[in-house]
């Protein structure tokens, strides 16, 4: 993570992973929020185009917000084709129980993800338990959760987790293919890391507390003062909290990356056992990232620093590579699609606003994008609007906003995003270069900008539904990775 001194982790298994793929240093969301960034993810399209502009959670306003179905996914392209779909874990596209071509196997979790609790695996084992807690990604040991820094321990031990169930249920899905001569496509979404913090034992416990760095950017006000032109409330300013609290929190962010580690080695393992892992691109990511205390500020919001839109990703190709590959090559999520049709010899529609980042995966080192964008509009479908843009190259980043608080930062000199030099003289070419780049991708992908395009209102469909679950909503974010074979 940008602005912070690296903290060792425990990832064997994507180590491993590693080893035989490439590893993307500058890969990029193209927004760092869950509903917006998952539907970008899934279907190569810009949250602009796809409508999804922002987070879909269960609230009287929020709740409009749904994916449209004339956006096509994945599946919707590779079902046609013979490709058996499925989908484990965590959705957050609002479409109730529907998981939109992913019709072969489906495992659903949240409360804002299903029509009705039946619906939801996770209720159902929890209510085999026994269990009336709060939301299943919540049950944390009240003994030993700290509300003021939201990091405790899971109640439920491990073989019991949510996200734990939810892989053995892909798991199950690939171990089911090993007999079925389509290709197919899976993929696997769960909750870690996101904050609250909590996971089952041994990974709440990982990491000591006290050898975990600050970030460098953790007494900058630069963040704090650009929020007193933006609608914001969800960031949180880390000078409300000690040292050692966030130190406490990078532990218990540590260790869910170390159980998200775990998680993808449950889908390795499946995958060697049925003899079906060298014929599967294996790709790993995350939806978008998180402050922990850089830029002096907590969680995300309307922003757009590296901490938050930069994310995890590593390509496996099928067969692997005879050794790790590292590029430092600028990708966005919106090249994860066409990358993935056109290895599966799939046409890819011209409609799609990412590119085939395949070279990139194999070993090469062309560049692919001479920069990628960037974009905001709210946290909740309903909060007040702070919308951006933005424009990332290699060397520098522009972030345009409607209220006037522009940013320009010179990332190869000042990599920690510290010095806006947007009103700087001796940068006004490097602004018009950028400003001018940002354009041109405005109108390739009929971005209406500085005008923000309305979504149509969506009556909510599940609304009654909700006044009989016993549970309370939940509106987490996690990595998402899985596995598509090539026939």
């Amino acid at each position: 993570m940008p602005g912070t001194r690296r903290v060792p982790l425990e990832t064997p298994h994507l180590d491993w992973l590693a080893a035989q793929g490439t590893v993307f240093r500058r890969p990029y969301c193209v927004t760092p929020m869950c509903s917006p960034a998952g539907a970008s993810l899934l279907s190569g399209l810009y949250p602009h185009t796809t409508g999804m502009v922002a987070n879909h959670t269960v609230r009287p306003v929020a709740n409009e917000m749904q994916l449209s179905p004339d956006v096509k996914l994945l599946a919707d392209y590779l079902q046609p084709l013979g490709y058996a779909c499925a989908y484990t874990g965590k959705w957050h596209l609002g479409t109730g129980s529907d998981r939109r071509g992913f019709e072969s196997f489906v495992s659903r979790s949240l409360r804002h993800d299903v029509d009705h609790p039946d619906d939801s695996e996770t209720f159902q084992f929890l209510r085999r338990l026994g269990a009336e807690w709060d939301a299943p990604t919540r049950t944390y040991d009240p003994a030993d959760f700290d509300p003021r820094t939201n990091i405790g321990s899971s109640r439920l031990p491990l073989a019991f987790h949510e996200s734990l169930l939810h892989a053995r249920r892909a798991a199950q899905f690939v171990h089911r293919m090993a007999a079925d001569p389509r290709p197919f496509c899976l993929v696997y979404s769960c909750f870690e890391p996101h904050r609250p913090f909590v996971s089952p034992r041994p990974f709440d416990r990982m990491y000591d507390p006290a050898a975990m760095p600050l970030p460098e950017t953790l007494r900058d006000e630069v963040g704090a003062r650009l929020l007193r032109h933006r609608p914001e409330w969800q960031l949180v300013p880390a000078a409300q909290f000690a040292d050692d609290e966030i130190r406490a929190m990078w532990a218990a962010y540590g260790g869910a990356v170390s159980y998200v580690d775990h998680l993808a080695g449950t889908l390795l393992a499946a995958l060697i056992e049925t003899d079906q892992w060298d014929n599967t691109l294996f790709v790993f990511t995350s939806d978008h990232g998180e402050l922990l205390g850089a830029h002096g500020l907590l969680l995300k919001g309307v922003l757009l620093y590296e901490e938050l839109v930069g994310v995890p990703l590593l390509v496996r190709p099928p067969g692997g590579l005879p050794e790790g590959h590292v590029t430092d090559r600028l990708v966005s999520h919106v090249d994860l699609v066409p990358t993935i049709l056109r290895w599966c010899g799939v046409d890819v529609p011209p409609t799609l606003q990412g590119a085939d980042i395949r070279g990139l995966a194999e070993g090469g080192d062309d560049p692919v994008h001479d920069g990628i964008a960037l974009e905001y509009h709210s946290c909740n479908w309903g909060d007040a609007p702070a919308p951006l843009r933005g424009w990332r190259t290699e060397e520098w980043k522009y972030v345009e906003s409607i209220g006037g608080d522009d940013e320009l930062y010179d990332l190869q000199h000042d990599p920690l995003e510290t010095r806006n030099l947007v009103e700087d003289p001796t940068a006004a070419a490097a602004r018009q270069r950028m400003r001018a780049a940002l354009r041109d991708w405005l109108r390739q992908t009929d971005d209406p900008w500085p005008s923000v395009a309305q979504p149509p209102r969506i009556v909510p469909r599940r609304s009654p539904i909700y006044a009989s679950w016993p549970i309370a909503p939940s509106s987490l974010t996690g990595l998402t990775f899985g596995g598509t074979s090539t026939p």
